[in-house]
C-alpha cells in the first residue's frame, strides 16, 4: 500500500496595513496572523507592516509592500498571509502584481478563508477587491459633498490639530460643531512666539528660550527653527480656515489669507499679527545658522582694554585643600565671560545681575521717555495699544447690534471689514515700533522692573544693545568679585564693570 504524501507547508510573510496610524491597529492584524500560522503549521519567514499606508492609491518604493514584492522574486517565501483581504489591498491592480501571470503569491487570509491554491478563491479574491475598490470610490464622492459643507461652516478637516489647540471628538462637541478647543498651556506658547517675533526676537532665539523654559512640541520633542516659522505662518491661529490644497502638496507659505473663511474655533491670535508675521516670513529663505544665545551680553559688551566683543565661557573652580586636612571641595562649573584676547575671564552671572539692575534703574527714571528715539511721525505707542483696545470694543458692540436686531448683516460685514483692516495697520505700526526702538515696549508698560522680570533674553538684550555699550575690565588674577547683601550688592562689582550711554539717539 503506497504511503499517503504530506504537503509541503508554505513559507509565509505577513503583511499589515492601516491607512490611519492607531496604537494597536496593525499589532492585532499581526497577532492575529501568527495564531493562525501557528494552529496551521506554516513557517513565518518575516512580518511586513505599512502604517498610515491607504490600501487603494499606489504604494512607493519606500514601504513594506514594496520590500515583500521584491523579497518574493528573491524566492523567501511562497506565500503572503493577510487579516482580512482588505488589509491586502482595495485595489485591483494590486492584485494583479501578486497573481498570474506577473507573479504567483498564494493568497490566505485569517478571515473569510481565502486560499488562492483553490481556482474558486482566486476568483473571490479579486471579487472582493473590486467590491472595495467600489466602496473607496463611493466614499470618496460622500467625502467630496461632505468636504464642502464643512467648509461653509468653517469646520477644520480631522488631520493634525495645530499645537495649542485640542482636537474635539463628536461626542464632545457643542451646538456649533466646534472641533478645535484652546489649550491654555499650549497657547500660551503660541502667543510668546508671536509676542517675541514682533518685537525682533530670531526664530533661533525663540526656539531656544521655549526649551530653556521646559517648553516642548505636543510630540515632546525640543522646539526648533522650522517648527516655530511653521507655527507662525498658520492662518488656523487666527480663526481662518485655509483654501484646500492637493494632498500630498501642502505648502504652508502659498496661503493667501484673502481667500481664506472665518474658521468656527477661537481665535488664539488676531488676523492682523498673523497678517503681519507672514509679511516676514513669506518669501525670506530661513536661516538655519540660528544666532540664539543663553546670557545677556555675549557679543555686547567689550573688553575695557582691547574693545573686542567678549565670548561666554564655561568657567571652572579649583578648590585648594581645607585647612583642617579633609580634603578639597568639589570642583564646580559656572557661566563665564571671557575676551578673546586673553585680558580675562569672569563670572557672568554677577556681571549678568549688575548689569539688568543698572538698566532697570535707568529705565525707572521719571524722564525715561527722553531715551525712545524721536520719530518724525510721532508715533506713539501706548496710543496705538488703547486705539487697538478700542476697536475690539467696538467689535463687541457691532456683535452686540447685530444680536439685538439693530443693524443688518450687510452693514456688520462692512463695519467689520474696516475694523479689521484698521487693526491690521495699527499691529503691524506697532510691530515696527517695538522691533526698530526696543524702549518703546518698556517706557510704555510705566513698570520698568515688572517688564524686565518678565521678558525673554532676546528682548532684554535688544534693551541693552540700545541703551549703552558694556564695558568689561580685568580684576587681576586669583582676585574675586562677590555680590553682596542689601544696599551694597554690587559694590564690589561696580568698579569692575563700565558703562557707555547712548544718550543721543538718531531718529528711526
Amino acid at each position: 500500500m503506497a504511503q499517503k504524501t504530506v504537503p509541503e507547508q508554505p513559507k509565509v510573510a505577513i503583511y499589515a496595513r492601516q491607512s490611519v496610524h492607531e496604537e494597536q491597529g496593525i499589532k492585532q492584524q499581526i497577532d492575529d496572523c501568527l495564531r493562525e500560522a501557528s494552529y496551521r503549521g506554516w513557517q513565518v519567514v518575516g512580518t511586513y507592516p505599512d502604517d498610515g499606508t491607504s490600501g487603494s492609491k499606489e504604494r512607493g518604493p519606500g514601504t513594506n509592500w514594496a520590500k515583500l514584492l521584491k523579497d518574493f522574486d528573491d524566492g523567501l517565501f511562497s506565500a503572503v498571509l493577510v487579516n482580512d483581504v482588505d488589509r491586502l489591498t482595495r485595489n485591483l491592480t494590486d492584485v494583479l502584481e501578486v497573481r498570474p501571470p506577473k507573479r504567483d503569491i498564494r493568497v490566505l487570509t485569517v478571515r473569510g478563508g481565502i486560499d488562492t491554491d483553490d481556482p474558486t478563491h482566486d476568483f473571490s479574491l479579486k471579487l472582493l477587491v473590486l467590491m472595495a475598490e467600489r466602496e473607496v470610490k463611493q466614499k470618496a464622492q460622500r467625502t467630496q459633498r461632505y468636504s464642502v459643507e464643512r467648509r461653509k461652516l468653517g469646520h477644520p478637516t480631522a488631520g493634525r490639530t495645530p499645537h495649542g489647540y485640542r482636537w474635539v471628538p463628536d461626542i464632545a462637541r457643542d451646538e456649533h460643531g466646534t472641533r478645535y478647543r484652546i489649550d491654555p498651556d499650549e497657547a500660551a506658547d503660541v502667543r510668546y512666539m508671536f509676542s517675541e517675533f514682533l518685537s525682533g526676537a530670531s526664530l533661533g532665539q525663540i526656539a531656544r528660550d521655549l526649551n530653556t523654559n521646559g517648553r516642548r512640541t505636543r510630540a515632546g520633542a525640543r522646539w526648533l527653527n522650522t517648527t516655530v516659522r511653521k507655527c507662525l505662518m498658520n492662518p488656523q491661529y487666527a480663526a481662518l480656515l485655509a483654501p484646500s490644497q492637493e494632498t500630498g502638496k501642502f505648502d504652508i507659505a502659498s496661503i493667501d489669507l484673502a481667500k481664506c473663511s472665518p474658521g468656527a474655533w477661537e481665535p488664539i491670535i488676531d488676523e492682523a499679527t498673523i497678517a503681519v508675521t507672514r509679511g516676514r516670513l513669506v518669501g525670506v529663505k530661513p536661516n538655519h545658522q540660528g544666532n540664539a544665545r543663553r546670557w545677556l551680553l555675549p557679543g555686547i559688551a567689550v573688553c575695557a582694554i582691547c574693545r573686542d566683543p567678549v565670548q561666554s565661557a564655561r568657567g571652572e573652580t579649583h578648590p585648594t585643600s581645607r585647612v583642617d586636612g579633609s580634603g578639597k571641595a568639589e570642583s564646580k562649573r559656572y557661566h563665564a565671560y571671557r575676551c578673546v584676547n586673553g585680558h580675562f575671564m569672569r563670572n557672568g552671572d554677577i556681571i549678568d545681575e549688575y548689569v539688568s539692575e543698572v538698566c532697570i534703574a535707568k529705565l525707572s527714571e521719571p524722564d525715561a521717555i527722553d531715551l525712545l528715539a524721536p520719530r518724525e511721525d510721532g508715533i506713539d505707542i501706548a496710543l496705538l495699544n488703547s486705539q487697538r483696545a478700542a476697536l475690539d470694543r467696538s467689535e463687541s458692540t457691532i456683535s452686540s447690534l447685530i444680536v439685538k436686531g439693530k443693524m443688518n448683516a450687510k452693514a456688520a460685514e462692512e463695519a467689520l471689514d474696516e475694523l479689521a483692516e484698521q487693526r491690521r495697520a495699527i499691529t503691524a505700526e506697532i510691530a515696527r515700533t517695538v522691533s526698530t526702538d526696543p524702549l518703546a515696549e518698556v517706557v510704555a508698560s510705566g513698570n520698568a522692573r515688572a517688564w524686565w522680570e518678565d521678558a525673554s533674553l532676546a528682548r532684554r538684550r535688544a534693551v541693552v544693545k540700545v541703551l549703552m555699550t558694556v564695558l568689561i575690565k580685568p580684576v587681576g588674577k586669583g582676585k574675586r568679585i562677590t555680590r553682596g547683601e542689601g544696599e551694597e550688592a554690587f559694590d564690589a562689582v561696580e568698579p569692575t564693570v563700565g558703562f557707555e550711554w547712548r544718550e543721543k539717539r538718531e531718529r528711526s
